[in-house]
């Protein structure tokens, strides 16, 4: 026979932890403000029942199949519980008889004087482990959590030892009153930005908890956790080598999202933008063969070093591409590192998509990818002609006059002997040539970004070519 599982508070208990432990024991029950041992006496229909406090966790390979033998039935068994690494028979999982006499003292210490001790560990003790965006959210726990500390878990880190989660403080043992009154910092990777236990008596301000500083702290020299990587997003439209080079990308990053079939260069990473969860976001076009030591890393600063983070999460970063065509290495095409919010706020009527997002821009002296955009008649031609608009236009201010008309040179004259070369000599020729006649037309110059009238004007000049 099953005896009865409940799971009991003095207060109210947290949804979220009892929807994970009926998950894993459907036919408990929930008793919130308990008073004494009466409010579950008369709820149970078995001769022993189990008694759970909501300030435990079931270890794993616990399941209550635990049977009373004849000669105990006067006993409360009790099992040991774990409280950051010592076992003890206090305040940890009982299995009760329904007519045992039990004293409201012994009840509220839950410390039975009949009892039973049981060689077998069920419980461990631990604080709520809470996920936690903004100050907020933050403020809101510490009001109407009923536990004294919880954990605050950033969405922006990733938890690489669980076990720090074992870490509790003894109520009962005055050794630990100051652990029990002040913050406590772990390190994330090399910095004390991620994991906290956050103490009710020690309330964070704002400034605190946005710069991940509490000024009181204890600081744990353990790597409890590591910063979450930057989403990555791969851009398509209709390009010939779209599939297979996502699929070469998704080896190195394996939960990289993909955006494909929106109309417009700016819509789609707007799009992108709208998909990821994460500060900043890694862009891969669809026409970029990443070479093998490309692994999307850039240094990391730490949420209190306030200064090089803004600059660097207000940025808009371009690793380096190098052109099959001309063998020109320099950020067309390369690997983008855009700011989440910038993005979604970006002008989209600007005829450079980067420039727009901010005024910010660094040029990342390594190469990401080879930009095989030379796949196709017009696809060549296209890509040939809108860098080159870009080129002769100036539209991105930080490019020297010399490196850009250098670059614009080579373009023009360099490749005929590639795959698809001729075409992307003419391309850049017209874009050129279009760029020069309406370097003052911000109507016209942001045509380059309309693929279907790209398409015409390869049509148009290929079909007048032939006649």
């Amino acid at each position: 026979m099953i005896y009865d599982i409940f799971y009991v508070s003095k207060e109210k208990i947290n949804d979220a932890e009892w929807q994970q432990f009926r998950s894993r024991f459907p036919s408990a029950q929930k008793i919130e403000n308990v008073t004494s041992i009466d409010d579950i006496k008369k709820r149970t229909f078995t001769k022993f029942f189990w008694v759970v406090w909501d300030d435990v966790v079931i270890v794993e390979d616990f399941n209550f199949d635990y049977r009373v033998d004849k000669w105990s039935e006067e006993y409360v068994h009790v099992f040991k519980n774990s409280c950051h690494g010592t076992l003890s028979y206090i305040s940890g999982v009982a299995l009760i008889p329904k007519n045992a006499q039990i004293l409201k003292k012994e009840f509220d210490f839950k410390f039975y004087v009949n009892k039973k001790e049981i060689d077998t560990v069920a419980s461990r003790y631990q604080y709520p482990i809470r996920c936690v965006s903004n100050y907020e959210e933050y403020t809101r726990i510490t009001k109407e959590e009923s536990k004294s500390m919880f954990w605050c878990v950033r969405p922006d880190i990733i938890i690489t030892d669980p076990s720090v989660f074992d870490i509790y403080f003894d109520p009962l043992d005055g050794k630990y009153d100051y652990d029990r009154n002040i913050n406590h910092v772990f390190k994330n990777g090399n910095f004390y930005d991620g994991l906290m236990l956050m103490s009710k008596n020690k309330v964070l301000t704002e400034k605190e908890f946005k710069f991940r500083f509490p000024i009181e702290k204890k600081e744990w020299d353990i790597v409890v956790s590591e910063p979450k990587p930057y989403d990555v997003v791969f851009i398509s439209y209709n390009e010939v080598n779209a599939d297979a080079n996502y699929e070469k990308l998704k080896i190195k990053r394996p939960d990289s999202k993909r955006i494909h079939g929106v109309t417009g260069i700016h819509n789609a990473h707007l799009e992108a933008a709208k998909l990821v969860t994460t500060e900043m976001f890694w862009v891969v076009d669809a026409d970029a063969e990443l070479v093998d030591n490309f692994n999307f890393e850039i240094e990391y600063f730490a949420h209190y070093d306030s200064g090089n983070r803004l600059e660097q999460t207000s940025t808009v970063h371009v690793w380096a591409s190098q052109n099959p065509i001309n063998d020109l290495v320099y950020g067309y095409g390369g690997v983008k590192l855009l700011p989440t919010k910038r993005t979604l706020e970006m002008n989209l009527e600007s005829v450079d998509m980067t420039t727009s997002i901010s005024r910010k821009f660094r040029s990342v002296n390594k190469v990401s990818n080879i930009t095989a955009f030379n796949t196709d008649e017009f696809s060549t031609w296209r890509s040939a002609f809108r860098e080159c608009v870009k080129l002769v236009t100036k539209v991105i201010d930080e490019n020297y006059d010399e490196e850009t008309e250098n670059r614009l040179f080579a373009w023009c004259i360099t490749g005929d002997d590639k795959p698809f070369g001729e075409y992307a000599i003419k391309g850049a020729r017209a874009g050129k040539k279009y760029g020069e006649a309406n370097i003052e037309d911000s109507e016209a110059l942001r045509k380059i970004n309309d693929y279907s009238w790209l398409l015409e004007q390869f049509n148009k000049a290929y079909n007048d070519n032939k006649s």
